[in-house]
């Protein structure tokens, strides 16, 4: 693995030399484990590195801080702490043993083997360890069968407790099953079924089941997980009303080609939050007041629920774009909506007018800005300044209609609109 090692970025090198160095003196051993280890193996990219320590991880990491200049948060609690450096980030964890009080419960944990501590993780892809000491350095460490299963593509949990400990993993299990094409070992299999027999999400957190749905919709392919979760368990832990049926997956799926066209026709398409378009097509035939107590429930942030709701209000208004209409009126009813909302809008409704006049924003209106501010206006010595705002919304409607190029044409559009607003 050495050779594997050797293919990191720069700054994960640097990471983990200083690493090895600082465990040696300290008198610790330290271990690259869980998804940084299973990615190197299937040749993924690495974006973050976790280390366990046969020893004091917050001591370490707190010394590899220092050393990196680097930002250091720790977290006394479970023995963890984390290094951000250069955008990069490198989570230290105590080798231990963790106790559950009930299912769905955060651990309780302390600090014991470098055996233990694998035992405890969700499956065995992610329980392969690499040496980072003087001995041991680049040595692949694998106690639980994790790299068979790794080369036959099972996803297999650690113990017959595993899901009903950490309900979790449920989802977990069904993101690598669909990200890496695996199937879910048929025993394991077996367990998550029985989990779920026995209401085993119910134990569970809405913000932690919130954070699993999130990261299952920013999956590469999240209609393929979503499908998947769908079958096993269907969305009822959300709300018992949420039932996802055939018209749904196709939505899901001109979702895919939509955002696959915007990405490719746009040389620096703006950055969205695509997890929030799928969101949305699974809420949307919510009642408008279901999907809101669904986002408030869950603790959605409040940038969030404005997004999906409004992909739920639209609707009437965006019709409109389904006839010949102005570059003003495309420019009034879209101009108010996220592009997340927007790229669902066009998927939504698979109508030549209407996605020819979403089209039509996104190439040519939706950067209309004009250069005018209120402080010209009032330059200008136009009064009364309570005038400002509908000066400037029909001078923005006029370079749409008029082209207005320049600024000096955008002033004479203002003086011709302040006269007639005058005469009124």
């Amino acid at each position: 693995m050495v050779n594997r090692l050797k293919k990191l970025s720069f700054q994960f090198k640097k990471v983990l030399k200083l690493t090895s160095e600082l465990s040696r003196k300290a008198g610790y051993k330290v271990y690259l484990v869980g998804g940084v280890v299973r990615d190197l193996l299937l040749g993924k990219e690495v974006f973050d590195l976790d280390i366990v320590v046969d020893g004091n991880a917050i001591k370490l990491a707190s010394r590899l801080a220092r050393q990196l200049n680097a930002e250091f948060r720790k977290h006394h609690a479970f023995g963890t702490a984390t290094v951000g450096s250069q955008g990069k980030k490198v989570d230290f964890v105590t080798a231990r043993r963790e106790t559950y009080p009930h299912w769905g419960a955060l651990p309780k944990v302390k600090p014991d083997s470098l055996a233990e501590d694998l035992l405890r993780r969700d499956f065995t892809i992610n329980a392969i360890v690499i040496g980072l000491n003087k001995g041991d350095y680049g040595k692949l460490i694998d106690l639980y069968g994790g790299l068979k299963d790794l080369k036959r593509g099972l996803i297999r949990v650690l113990h017959s407790q595993s899901f009903l400990e950490d309900p979790t993993r449920i989802f977990r299990a069904i993101r690598f099953e669909q990200r890496f094409q695996f199937k879910i070992e048929p025993c394991s299999l077996r367990l998550l079924k029985q989990a779920l027999r026995k209401d085993a999400l119910n134990s569970v957190n809405s913000h932690r089941l919130r954070n699993e749905l999130i990261l299952i919709l920013k999956e590469p392919e999240p209609r393929r997980c979503i499908k998947r979760l769908n079958d096993l368990l269907s969305f009822s832990f959300i709300t018992p009303s949420l039932k996802l049926k055939g018209e749904d997956f196709k939505l899901f799926k001109r979702i895919e080609k939509a955002l696959k066209q915007y990405q490719e026709k746009f040389e620096k398409p703006r950055q969205l939050q695509v997890w929030l378009v799928y969101l949305g097509a699974m809420l949307v035939r919510l009642s408008l007041r279901e999907m809101k107590n669904v986002l408030h429930n869950f603790g959605f942030k409040k940038g969030e629920r404005i997004i999906v709701t409004s992909m739920s209000e639209g609707f009437r208004k965006i019709k409109r774009l389904d006839s010949k209409v102005s570059p003003k009126v495309i420019h009034r009813i879209l101009d108010q909506y996220s592009l997340e909302a927007i790229l669902f809008f066009y998927a939504y409704y698979p109508r030549v007018k209407l996605r020819k006049n979403i089209e039509h924003f996104l190439e040519e209106l939706i950067d209309s800005r004009i250069e005018l501010k209120g402080r010209d206006l009032k330059e200008l010595g136009f009064e009364p300044t309570v005038l400002y705002g509908r000066i400037l919304k029909s001078v923005s409607y006029a370079k749409l209609s008029k082209s207005l190029k320049t600024k000096d044409d955008e002033i004479k559009e203002a003086r011709r609109i302040f006269k007639r607003l005058r005469r009124k």
